[in-house]
């Protein structure tokens, strides 16, 4: 043998050692199965999958490493390979199944490459395991459709590749009818033109971010009606090709309710216009005249219509105070958004020096709530109308009034408590309203504190609760949770 075919052998030898060290070091099982199906070698990543050893392999026909329910059809589907022999992905858009030694049987991905041997035409099988990948997905796919928000998934060329119940569901269709359909299908006439562009400029972005933002965007329903929606997308890989997710929420009720709001505050502002200047005046006319009267009367006026006069001008005060009381309430509506450091402690002590409680009346303070980030003048005003209710409701001239305040995550849970004669069970739902007062004889009080209270409150992202009785049948705990962090309106950008 000359010195360079010996060269050229040991070259061959030293190849072949490192190409049968790489196949048996490959992170993927592999094997190599000949013309007759048997199995003529496996590498150890196979060996661990099945949890079988190359000698319980080598020589056996490949049926063995897949489920017996299948073996007999795949007899035909390995000849015809190897009629036809090709470097492929094997059932391609199908979930492949294989057979462990104790019976399991597990999702596989399969590539075949067919290689020339010395025995003849050969293949190799590469084996990969997927079944965590198949997990995560069947738990994706069961997180999407079972989500309460509408979603669905489509394709950079514009077709529906995925859609839940929820989605279909608010628009009219069935799963079913939707998938593959161009998305196109769900926009009104009047969108579709322009679409294309903008799914082809937010898929080179793939930014994260709501749709359509300062607009009013919508749906088609399988009626031809249109449904207001809000749109989030996103960028994710699906099917091993990169897709858009949308969130698609329908907020037409929310739309409603916005819309009815928006009225019923311009309809409060109107009448509160009305009141303030086309009430305010006559009744200041009816004041001037009242005392022009007492003018002219002197001091020989007759008891009776001394009294009488007295009870015009209280009932004159009153009609004065309501209309305040209106004006008041509905500049409630807007959120204040001065924020500054409260210190609950100071701001109580502000309102007891403004409004101090009646001699007889005890207060006793158990705040454990640090300074915080709010908005200072309806807190005080909310603090101040409910200090002023326990007193003016009670039944008598010595009481009892308890603030305490706590942390609650990002509430401050305060609560006033009275051992007054507590607020019935059938007035509890009306107590909060315009106007309504628990007996006859507290309707001079106006019955707005409570009213005004409520919307300061809930403008501002807060609750208001009561509870009575508080002890032994008597007392009444007003409790209000005031966020202790900024909230941003709804109205700011």
């Amino acid at each position: 043998m000359s010195a360079s075919n010996e060269s050229s052998s040991r070259a061959d030898t030293i190849g072949a050692e490192l190409l049968a060290r790489a196949f048996n070091a490959a992170p993927n099982g592999f094997l190599i199965v000949d013309a007759e199906g048997h199995i003529v070698a496996v590498n150890s990543e196979l060996e661990s999958m099945f949890g079988l050893s190359a000698a319980d392999m080598v020589g056996q026909p490949l049926e063995m490493l897949l489920p017996e329910t299948l073996r007999q059809a795949h007899v035909h589907l390995r000849r015809s390979f190897f009629d036809k022999p090709d470097r492929r992905p094997m059932g391609a858009g199908r979930v492949l199944y294989a057979r462990r030694a104790n019976g399991v049987e597990f999702p596989v991905e399969i590539g075949l490459n067919p290689v020339a041997g010395d025995q003849g035409g050969l293949v190799l099988a590469s084996v990969v395991d997927i079944s965590e990948r198949m997990a995560l997905e069947w738990a994706f796919r069961g997180l999407f459709d079972e989500s309460p928000y509408g979603l669905l998934i489509v394709n950079d060329a514009g077709d529906i590749v995925m859609v839940n119940k929820v989605l279909a569901r608010s628009l009219g269709y069935a799963q079913s009818a939707l998938i593959n359909q161009p998305l196109s299908m769900l926009l009104p006439e009047r969108y579709r033109a322009g679409h294309g562009a903008l799914m082809h400029g937010y898929a080179s972005t793939g930014e994260a971010r709501m749709m359509g933002q300062g607009r009013d965007l919508t749906a088609l329903h399988s009626d031809g009606t249109e449904v207001a929606v809000e749109i989030g997308l996103s960028r994710v890989r699906w099917q091993r090709q990169p897709m858009t997710l949308a969130v698609i929420s329908d907020i037409s009720v929310r739309k409603r309710l916005e819309a009815e709001l928006k009225q019923a505050n311009a309809n409060l502002e109107e009448f509160t216009y009305v009141a303030s200047h086309d009430l305010r005046s006559p009744l200041r006319g009816i004041a001037d005249l009242t005392e022009w009267i007492e003018g002219d009367l002197g001091d020989q006026v007759n008891p009776e219509v001394a009294r009488n006069l007295s009870r015009v001008k209280q009932r004159i005060e009153r009609m004065e105070r309501l209309i305040d009381d209106l004006l008041l309430y509905a500049r409630a509506g807007q959120a204040s958004t001065q924020y500054g450091q409260i210190d609950l402690n100071e701001l109580l002590k502000g309102v007891l020096d403004l409004q101090p409680l009646p001699e007889g009346f005890h207060l006793q303070q158990d705040v454990a709530v640090g300074p915080f980030q709010g908005v200072r003048v309806p807190l005080e005003t909310v603090l101040r109308n409910l200090l002023s209710n326990a007193v003016k409701h009670h039944d008598q001239s010595i009481g009892h009034i308890r603030i305490q305040a706590q942390e609650d995550d990002s509430y401050c849970v305060i609560r006033v408590i009275d051992d007054g004669p507590g607020v019935p069970p059938t007035a509890k739902a009306r107590i909060f309203k315009l106007f309504q007062t628990l007996t006859v004889s507290q309707r001079g009080n106006g019955g707005i504190g409570l009213a005004l209270t409520k919307r300061l409150v809930e403008v501002h992202g807060g609750q208001v609760d009561v509870f009575s009785p508080v002890e032994n049948g008597r007392g009444a705990c007003f409790q209000i949770k005031w966020p202790r962090f900024p909230r941003r309106a709804s109205n700011e950008s």
